[in-house]
C-alpha cells in the first residue's frame, strides 16, 4: 500500500581553496544531512506525495515519544523549519520534535489542499489524507507520541485556521502566519463557540506589501483583524489559548520570524 524512496536532503559540501602546486594534503568532505524525503502513495488523494522529515539529535538513543511537529509547503519551508527547530534545541527548552514537512506536487495542487471549500479548495479531503494515512504513517515508523503541532503560512496559514475550526482534536498547538481570512469564518459560524481549552494558537499578519496590489493587501489586513475581533469575543467560551502577531516585513518573509515565535508561542517558552 505504501511505497517508500528514501533520498537525503540539506546536503552542504564545504568547498576549501584550491591546493598549492606541491601539496599533497588529503581534503575530507563529509555532508551535512537535515533529513529524508520519503514519498508515500496516497488512496485518499490518489497521488503521490512527498514527506520531509528530520529527527533530532539523538533519536536513536530515545526510550520515550517525541511531539511532532508537521510543517507545510516542505519543499521551501522545511530547511527554514529544521534550521529554527535545532537551534531551538540549543538555545530554549523547547521540547525535541520530529519534524515532518509535507510537499505539493504543484501549485494548484496546493491550493486545492490548502483551501476550503468557500476559498474553492478541498481542505476536507487533503485533512483526511492526514488523518488516515499521514499520521498512521508516522506512529508506525518512528517514535512518535500523538501531540501533534501544525505551521503553514499563506494558504497553509488559511489551512491551519481551519483545521482549528473544524477538525481541533488534530493537534494541540496551531502556527498560521499571514493568512487570507476573508472566508474562514461568517457570521453564522459556531465554531469558535467550542470548548478549545488546551489548545493554542499563534496568529500573525504582516505589512504584505511586495508583490500585491494596495486593494488587494488592504482586504487582507481587514479580513485578518475581523477575525482577531472574533478571537478575542469568543474566548470566554472557548478557552483558547491565543497570540495575536504582527511581523514588521512582507507577505514572504514574514515566515522565517513567523515560525520562530510561534514555535515558541505554542510550547510556551518565554514568549513576549
Amino acid at each position: 500500500m505504501t511505497r517508500l524512496n528514501l533520498v537525503f536532503v540539506g546536503c552542504l559540501l564545504i568547498f576549501l581553496p584550491k591546493p598549492l602546486s606541491g601539496q599533497t594534503k588529503k581534503v575530507h568532505e563529509n555532508p551535512i544531512t537535515i533529513g529524508q524525503i520519503i514519498t508515500l502513495k496516497s488512496a485518499v488523494l490518489k497521488e503521490e506525495r512527498q514527506i520531509y522529515v528530520s529527527l533530532p539529535d539523538g533519536y536513536d538513543t530515545l526510550t520515550s515519544n517525541l511531539p511532532v511537529m508537521y510543517v507545510l509547503d516542505a519543499e521551501y519551508r522545511f530547511g527554514i523549519a529544521q534550521s529554527i527547530r535545532s537551534y531551538f534545541n540549543i538555545t530554549t527548552k523547547i521540547p525535541q520534535t520530529i519534524l515532518i514537512g509535507i510537499a505539493n506536487p504543484t501549485k494548484e495542487t496546493r491550493q486545492r489542499d490548502y483551501l476550503p471549500k468557500a476559498y474553492g479548495g478541498e481542505a476536507e479531503k487533503f485533512s483526511e489524507f492526514l488523518s488516515e494515512e499521514v499520521f498512521e504513517f508516522v506512529q508506525q515508523k518512528y517514535k512518535a507520541s500523538k501531540k501533534r503541532y501544525l505551521a503553514g503560512h499563506s494558504h497553509g496559514g488559511v489551512f491551519v485556521v481551519y483545521t482549528l475550526l473544524n477538525k481541533p482534536d488534530f493537534f494541540e498547538g496551531y502556527i498560521a502566519i499571514d493568512p487570507s481570512l476573508k472566508y474562514i469564518y461568517s457570521e453564522g459560524d459556531t465554531l469558535l463557540n467550542r470548548e478549545l481549552k488546551d489548545k493554542r494558537l499563534y496568529l500573525a499578519s504582516s505589512d504584505v506589501a511586495y508583490g500585491y496590489l494596495e486593494d488587494v493587501a488592504a482586504d487582507m489586513q481587514a479580513d485578518f483583524a475581523v477575525f482577531k475581533n472574533r478571537l478575542y469575543q469568543t474566548r470566554e467560551k472557548n478557552n483558547l489559548s491565543f497570540k495575536i502577531d504582527h511581523i514588521d516585513d512582507d507577505h514572504g518573509n514574514s515566515y522565517i520570524h513567523g515560525f520562530s515565535r510561534g514555535l515558541r508561542y505554542i510550547f510556551n517558552w518565554r514568549f513576549e
